[in-house]
């Protein structure tokens, strides 16, 4: 079964992901549009990669909630729809995310796991 070249960077990035812990979900909006392809909740993880002891709460990197925006190259933008999207999102505080590439997906994995 081929895939796309978006459908490629989104099964690369779900199973790097995946492989550290983080829950990602496919989304869809009812009667909307616009919305990125996938949720990601990343988990709490030791500062410094040391498990801290209890009580230590300042020794951990918070959980976090991503929104990711696939596309098919590091050159595609997202629709216009998206982008207003994308906005209001952004406005309200959420982490909204466009990768189009392997590379792209590498460097959000080094971001939220540096000590991998």
């Amino acid at each position: 079964m081929a895939k796309t070249p978006e459908g490629v960077i989104q099964a690369y990035g779900m199973s790097e992901l995946k492989k550290r812990g983080c829950l990602v979900r496919k989304i869809s909006y009812e009667m909307r549009r616009g919305c990125p392809d996938h949720l990601v909740l990343v988990p709490m993880q030791p500062f410094g990669g040391v498990e801290p002891k209890p009580g230590n709460a300042w020794m951990w990197h918070p959980p976090r909630v991503i929104f990711i925006e696939y596309k098919a190259t590091e050159d595609t933008r997202p629709e216009e729809h998206q982008l207003r999207e994308h906005a209001r999102m952004r406005a309200v505080g959420a982490d909204v995310r466009v990768i189009g590439s392997k590379r792209q997906v590498d460097e959000l994995v080094k971001e939220l796991f540096p000590n991998d």
